[in-house]
């Protein structure tokens, strides 16, 4: 599933699960096994293969995987095995500009003009805020008809951006909401001026090695890269190899692999003042005033949810053979991750699942 596409389907399936979960209560479930029977009849079904982990606090309550990280060798997927995430990688790119405004090195209310060279007049209102937000008005690159060729070519930054640099806005700047990876894609390249290092480098620098993140970095087609996971999608005839991306194209906006055990990490990490001030971590997680998809706002690379039931911190992704979920609960101190390397959407289903299993009535 194209990662221009993946999100939409990801956000409709959770929010239909909170939507049953508020009109039948919670489901009561805090054991393994019980958390693992949630998960158990989607991979039964033959529309969920991956790892999930849900964790209380310190406490890791389930962890482990389901079906094949590699169908042709029947290797079964782990706790270990690492995925593509997809969107879920916009969260870190979004930390990674609090950082820099931290550090006095990017304001998110600058217009984007300041650290783009050369951005059109067009661009002119676009603030750093509105790249973060989905609240620019550019154009999904991702959905734009030539990019089902693109994904194919060893493409640059500068090339991708060109694909939509001339084309009129979909709406004023900050007047509406719209998802598109073209906001994160310019996102990455204003880390990389600011910082004057690769998006590479500086995540695995400020983010990862500082979290004992080691199961997490940047997927590269080409690299040799011990358990991952290979990627798969639905068809009539069963399930077939994934389409090919090139994995230097999504960046920022979608180009990270990772395992539960290190998204667990992140959130402990996140959440726990170990990255972020206080005040940077309360602007990340702010929405816009806009409704995102029924009932959530977008705040900066994450998704806010708040029903009966609970207040949710999370984001959905999806990319050719693999999808993702990883959400939080702040007032439980949840952590659920679900990641998996077979296309369908399931891994939001079952993290909305997840998640609202470990709450109490």
């Amino acid at each position: 599933m194209p990662f221009a596409r993946s999100l939409t389907k990801a956000l409709s399936l959770s929010l239909s699960v909170l939507a049953l979960t508020a009109a039948f209560g919670p489901v009561q479930a805090q054991s393994t096994e019980q958390l693992a029977a949630v998960v158990q009849p989607e991979a039964d079904s033959g529309a969920y293969m991956g790892a999930a982990l849900v964790a209380k606090g310190d406490e890791i309550i389930i962890n482990r995987g389901w079906g094949s990280a590699n169908l042709e060798w029947d290797i079964a997927n782990t706790s270990e095995t690492r995925f593509r995430i997809g969107s879920v990688t916009k969260q870190f790119t979004a930390v990674s500009i609090m950082l820099l405004q931290e550090r006095g090195m990017v304001n998110v209310d600058d217009p984007i003009s300041k650290y783009i060279k050369d951005a059109p007049d067009a661009w002119g209102a676009i603030t750093v805020r509105d790249l973060l937000q989905h609240t620019s008005g550019l154009h999904n690159v991702t959905s734009l008809e030539d990019f089902g060729t693109q994904k194919f070519l060893p493409t640059s930054q500068d090339e991708l951006i060109a694909m939509f640099l001339d084309l009129p806005l979909t709406f004023e700047p900050g007047s509406q909401w719209g998802y598109s990876n073209s906001n994160f894609v310019l996102l990455s390249g204003i880390v990389e001026t600011v910082s004057e290092t690769s998006y590479q480098d500086f995540v695995k620098t400020n983010l990862f090695d500082p979290l004992g993140m080691d199961s997490t970095g940047i997927d590269q087609s080409a690299e040799i890269l011990p358990r991952r996971a290979a990627g798969y999608t639905p068809s009539q005839n069963g399930i077939v190899n994934a389409e090919y991306v090139n994995m230097a194209i999504p960046t920022g906006a979608g180009a990270l692999y990772s395992s539960t055990g290190d998204l667990l990490k992140w959130q402990r990490g996140l959440f726990g003042g170990k990255v972020l001030s206080e005040e940077s971590l309360a602007q990340l997680v702010t929405p816009s005033e806009f409704e995102a998809v029924a009932g959530a706002k977008y705040a900066m690379g994450l998704l806010v949810t708040d029903t009966p039931q609970g207040h949710s911190i999370w984001h959905g992704g999806g990319i050719e053979g693999f999808n993702a979920f990883l959400g939080y609960d702040p007032d439980t101190k949840v952590t659920v991750v679900v990641l998996a390397n077979l296309n369908g959407g399931s891994a939001s289903k079952l993290g909305m699942e997840l998640l609202e299993a470990t709450r109490k009535e």
